[in-house]
């Protein structure tokens, strides 16, 4: 592919945004906020604001939420994201 088509292609994906759209995510770290979004993107606490707690743990110690999938809606061009809610 030449350097024109290229360029091309690059204007057309940025011009077809989805907006900004609910996204599902599993957390997989805890208290260290980690969760994976997709294959590869692993989020952390830098890159994530809550509107729930996530650290809560039972009478064992256990966090409640280790393992559950969460809402998070993007901003800042998808480069950080607000924790919505726990899927239960």
């Amino acid at each position: 592919m030449n350097g024109i088509t290229e360029l091309a292609k690059l204007l057309k994906e940025r011009e077809n945004s989805n907006g900004y759209s609910p996204m599902i995510g599993r957390i997989i770290e805890l208290p260290n906020l980690k969760i994976r979004l997709g294959d590869k993107v692993i989020l952390t606490s830098a890159h994530i604001k809550t509107c729930v707690s996530l650290n809560t743990s039972d009478e064992f110690g256990q966090y409640i939420h280790l393992g559950k999938e969460v809402v998070l809606l993007p901003y800042a061009d998808n480069q950080k994201f607000i924790v919505i809610g726990v899927v239960q």
